[in-house]
């Protein structure tokens, strides 16, 4: 038999009022005698921490219960959840393949078991474009003619003029040295060749044997061009003049950075210097300010509702913009309202191209098809169109109920594992005997001997807890008075209460639940998925209806009012914690009362030893008188 806390005192035997001498005189324990007879404040002290733990173990306890219809929930009820109970795609049974590589497939619930032949795909639909048809940068050109005659003049031996070529990351040193001199020759012909020789010694050449970065001097000026690549100069170790003498400028470059504001751009089409841009795009409208950035200006584009996509691409220096609709027809109307920007980008007028967009082609079944996307469907079945084919194509779609079968067994097994939870420990006693324990108790007790008392204490927590009879009530009562939907109900799957003594859990007959899957897919879909009568839908109502930790206080589900939940503002507001409050300030309240009366009976056993030792001096000196006469 377990011996109760409320037998022996808890820490609250250390006297915290120790005043005066203790028994000193009159031989009394006046420790003991103050601790008895303060022993009534102790025990309404040591009595409510013992309810403030036992609150927290209960509030542990509908917590652990909270998180256990969550994880059902988020498992069989939530919209991301791959065996969301509430999605009719859940109970499509039926697999669609296909052996060909030029087409996916995937079946939806409405697919039913057979071929389909797909005899040829003539056409792939596409999206319709506008590019600029010329590049969007300036070419890497001086910008006059080069003073080829001062910087050969400023070149002999052992004295050479310098810069750096940047080609895609990849950085040379051009060096013109006295042996470039020679080889120059002092004509622009002779220059030109002289410096495609050092360029092609510095970078290499393709396999062809044709150079990598070209150089040219048209009309005597500089042009240094690289084909799918971005060309970028600058001076070595500071020394522009010898791009001064090239008619370049040092970080001058072939390719527009997306990063850099409208205004500073080398666009070859140039802007007309507007300090703000209208541009509307399929009758969105925007507004652009110069020192807005490229990237900017096509991030706000693209996450638009001008259903287009904007980009620039630094391999072939040109802006696109490419709808997001597929198939023929006008989806892309584009007009500088203010300002020449989409011209300017090659995106609007003479220099834009577009290329319209195409249907997807095809002959199904020997009936010819029509589609905007390749996204197409047909019976049910969901078909990609990957490439064209001559070739007939067979998609295969037979019935599989293997997965669903597993997913409700599954279903069944933790819907039971919850109905279990909650009936145990409403049913379960408690045991009057194992209270908390007293830090004095634990103590005197090895962990392994705390460990088991707490185990028994904690049992019958929540005995007859109502909120927990009320779910699993609500839950049973659901489950075996089902929405008979399509003439079927949970019986007629081979589901079925697993006996009384179970206490609300189910059973299944494997057999017949296989057999419904196969003969009543849609009917069942429509049992478990039927907006407000589905037994899916009336399940997920219930738990939040328990667990829901969102909205005001007041408003949240019945466990969580009452217990709360981690990381959310439940944690702080709900019922259980509002009392632990409360009891720890009549706590503080008690130990105040209690230091006042262990003072007042210390001063009380004090004046009694003072007392007692001037009676016991006055005794001595009545003696001394009586020893001398």
């Amino acid at each position: 038999m377990a011996t109760s806390v409320n037998s022996s005192t808890s820490s609250l035997s250390a006297l915290s009022a120790k005043t005066g001498m203790a028994g000193l005189v009159s031989g009394l324990d006046t420790d003991s005698l103050v601790e008895s007879l303060t022993s009534a404040s102790r025990a309404r002290i040591t009595k409510s921490q013992q309810k403030i733990q036992t609150m927290e173990w209960k509030q542990a306890a509908y917590r652990n219960v909270s998180k256990t219809l969550k994880e059902f929930q988020s498992k069989y009820l939530d919209v991301l959840s791959t065996t969301n109970f509430r999605s009719t795609s859940l109970y499509n049974t039926i697999n669609a393949s296909s052996a060909s590589t030029k087409i996916s497939v995937s079946s939806t619930s409405a697919a039913m078991a057979g071929n389909i032949t797909i005899d040829k795909i003539t056409q792939l639909a596409t999206n319709q474009t506008v590019t600029g048809l010329n590049s969007a940068s300036k070419p890497l050109n001086g910008s006059a003619i080069a003073d080829t005659a001062g910087l050969l003049t400023g070149i002999s031996e052992g004295v050479s003029k310098s810069f750096l070529l940047k080609m895609d990351g990849q950085v040379r040193t051009i060096t013109l040295d006295d042996a470039f001199k020679t080889l120059a020759g002092g004509t622009p012909e002779g220059f030109e060749a002289a410096l495609q020789t050092k360029i092609d010694d510095a970078f290499g050449k393709k396999s062809t044997g044709e150079s990598l970065i070209n150089v040219s001097m048209a009309g005597g000026k500089l042009g240094l061009s690289a084909s799918g690549s971005q060309l970028t100069v600058n001076a070595l170790n500071g020394d522009n003049a010898t791009l001064d003498y090239l008619k370049l400028t040092n970080g001058q470059t072939d390719r527009l950075t997306t990063t850099a504001a409208l205004e500073t751009l080398p666009l070859a089409a140039a802007l007309d210097g507007s300090d703000v841009y209208n541009v509307k795009i399929n009758s969105v409208d925007f507004s652009f300010s110069k020192s807005d950035s490229l990237v900017s200006i096509m991030n706000r584009i693209n996450s638009s509702a001008a259903g287009v996509t904007m980009n620039y691409s630094s391999i072939t220096d040109k802006f696109t913009l490419t709808s997001k609709t597929s198939g023929m027809g006008d989806n892309i109307v584009v007009d500088d309202t203010s300002g020449n920007l989409m011209e300017s980008l090659g995106l609007f007028g003479a220099g834009s191209v577009t290329a319209d967009g195409l249907n997807a082609e095809l002959t199904v079944n020997n009936q010819a098809i029509v589609r905007t996307s390749n996204s197409i469907e047909v019976d049910g079945v969901k078909i990609e169109l990957l490439e064209t084919s001559d070739e007939a194509i067979t998609i295969s779609s037979k019935t599989d109920s293997t997965s669903l079968k597993d997913t409700i067994k599954s279903f069944v097994t933790d819907y039971n594992n919850m109905i279990e939870m909650m009936n145990k420990l409403a049913k379960e006693n408690a045991d009057s005997d194992y209270p908390p324990l007293t830090d004095d108790q634990k103590a005197d007790m090895s962990e392994k001997e705390i460990e088991n008392w707490e185990l028994k204490a904690k049992v019958g927590l929540l005995q007859n807890d109502s909120i927990l009879k009320g779910i699993a009530s609500k839950m049973q009562s659901m489950i075996y008075g089902s929405a008979v939907s399509g003439g079927i109900s949970l019986y007629d799957m081979g589901i079925t209460s697993a006996g009384y003594s179970e206490n609300g859990k189910l059973k299944i007959d494997e057999a017949k639940l296989t057999t419904a899957l196969e003969t009543k897919g849609s009917a069942i879909q429509e049992l478990f998925t039927t907006e407000k009568t589905g037994i899916a839908q009336q399940l997920n109502e219930i738990i939040n209806a328990a667990v829901k930790t969102t909205g005001a206080k007041g408003s949240r589900g019945s466990l969580i009012e009452m217990a709360g939940y981690e990381s959310t503002l439940s944690d702080t507001e709900n019922s259980i914690t509002d009392s632990v409050t409360k009891t720890n300030k009549s706590i503080t309240a008690l130990k105040t009362k209690l230091k006042t009366e262990e003072t007042y009976y210390w001063g009380k056993f004090s004046a009694l030893e003072t007392a007692l030792q001037q009676l016991n001096s006055q005794s001595s000196i009545l003696a001394q008188f009586s020893s001398g006469a």
